[in-house]
Formats: C-alpha cells, sequence, structure tokens
C-alpha cells in the first residue's frame, strides 16, 4: 500500500527499514520479525536507504539500549504505565511486554491511522491521535497509582528548541512523577543534514541537539538528569572490520540518551 506522510512522520520507514533488515540478517540485533512484516506491506522506495550503514547500525543499537533501559524500569515496576512519544511504526511494545504493562502510543493522527493498519488491537495499548505539542493528550493517560515513564525515540531532534521546552512543561505540569528517557542528537549534528547517509534523501531535518543532555535540565529545571547513555557503547559490538575504525568519531557524533526523573514534590 502507498503510504503519504508529512516530513518529519516519514523518518519513521527509516527506522522500520532498519529494523526489518536487521531481522532477515544471519545474525540479527533486535530479530524484530514484525517489521518484516510491516515493510512487505508497504509500496516505498526503501532502496534510497541500503547504503546508510551508519543509520543501520546506529537505529539498531539505540532501539536496543532504549528496549534495556526500558525492561530495567518494568523490572522495577512490573506493572507500570509507558506513554510513547512520535510512535510511528514502533514495535518497541511487542519486543519488551512482560503481559502486564500498559502502554500508550502517542503521534499524529494521521500516524496512528496507519498504526492500525498493521498492528493488532491490544487491551493494554492505546493509541492517541494528537501531537506531543498539545497537552489534551495527558488527560488520557490513566495511572491508576502506576509508576510512569514517557519515552522518546528519533523525535525531539526534528523541532526548535521553544517547542522542546513547550513540551518538557506539558509533562511537568500535568503529571506528579514520572521517569523520562529521551533520544537526544549531538548538537553539531544539526549542520550536517545533508550529509546523514539516510535523512539526505528527505525533506526532514535536524534542527536541535545537545552536548550532554544538560540542556534539558536548562529548558525546564523541574526535571533531574540521572543518566547519559552514548549509542556507540553498544553500536561499538556490531560494526564490523573496517567500520571499526569510526568508533572514536562515533563517539562524538553520535546519537545518547538522557534519562531523566520529575517530583513534583522534589522528592
Amino acid at each position: 500500500m502507498k503510504i503519504n506522510l508529512n516530513n518529519i512522520s516519514e523518518t519513521m520507514l527509516i527506522t522500520l527499514y532498519m529494523r526489518a533488515t536487521d531481522a532477515k540478517s544471519l545474525k540479527p540485533i533486535l530479530n524484530d520479525k514484525k517489521s518484516i512484516e510491516i515493510l512487505s506491506q508497504i509500496d516505498y522506495d526503501f532502496s534510497k536507504f541500503k547504503k546508510a550503514w551508519t543509520s543501520y547500525y546506529g537505529v539498531l543499537s539505540r532501539a536496543k539500549v532504549m528496549d534495556n533501559e526500558v525492561r530495567k524500569f518494568i523490572e522495577k515496576y512490573p506493572d507500570c504505565v509507558i506513554v510513547s512519544i512520535g510512535c510511528g511504526l514502533d514495535t518497541r511494545f511487542l519486543r519488551i511486554d512482560n503481559g502486564k504493562i500498559r502502554w500508550y502510543n502517542l503521534d499524529l493522527p494521521e500516524v496512528i491511522e496507519k498504526r492500525k493498519l498493521f498492528f493488532e488491537p491490544n487491551e493494554r495499548v492505546t493509541n492517541i491521535p494528537k501531537s506531543a505539542f498539545d497537552s489534551a493528550w495527558t488527560n488520557e493517560i490513566k495511572l491508576d497509582g502506576k509508576k510512569l515513564l514517557i519515552i522518546s525515540e528519533g523525535v525531539l531532534m526534528y523541532f526548535e528548541e521553544q517547542k522542546i521546552k513547550q513540551f518538557l512543561e506539558i509533562l511537568t505540569n500535568n503529571f506528579n512523577s514520572f521517569e523520562a528517557h529521551f533520544d537526544l542528537i549531538y548538537k553539531g549534528t544539526v549542520k550536517l543534514n545533508d550529509k546523514h547517509d539516510a535523512l539526505k534523501n528527505m525533506k526532514a531535518k535536524f534542527i536541535w541537539g545537545v552536548k550532554d543532555g544538560s540542556e534539558i535540565i536548562k529548558l525546564n529545571p523541574k526535571l533531574k538528569q540521572i543518566g547519559l547513555i552514548n549509542f556507540t557503547d553498544e553500536m561499538r559490538h556490531h560494526l564490523p572490520g573496517w567500520k571499526k575504525l569510526f568508533i572514536p568519531l562515533l563517539y562524538i557524533v553520535n546519537n545518547r540518551l538522557g534519562i531523566y526523573t520529575y517530583e513534583k514534590n522534589g522528592y
């Protein structure tokens, strides 16, 4: 089927392609079979991503690290609530579900409509067809005293700093407590849109980046940063042969995972 998406939403096809390609490989990193199934139903020129090897290993390593960090949260709080910001065609719920968590997918209405074509309904999964910058989405999250985890992968880098600030304020204004995992790009990468091996083929552009994740705290001091993971820590284990020569450079320019907490009463 043909899929028409706006500039930023179209980037979800990059990650879908990388996960599906990995699942077809001899030594898969994620082994995400669902992505193969979805990819096979979409009429799109995925060949533009075939040579994007840094994005290939980057996307898979990022997903693996984020999966592991979500699993750590679930181990501590087995019946927690998780909100996936800008979910796209992400399959993380299927990869980490423990049979108890409550999951919310948040994305634009046109994206949520596409998700419905590929995913079976699940009583513990709710799709919210709204922008992350529309605070009304928070009203749909039912916590019932459960711990909240908010995750954002491949989203924040496409928006102006003021929009990021607005998003963070929506979180702290509407929830009493949460942990947040934000995928962040290095600020220098913002200048390299035309050289990015996958994004150069699309209209979406990187706009906002960070150095060490403290930029999030500057935008909203109510948050506390408790971690920063460079995805190269994982990526270095998967790069083959001569590609390992790029590891020192990747530690500088690669995405990183910022981990934050918020408590309304400061405890």
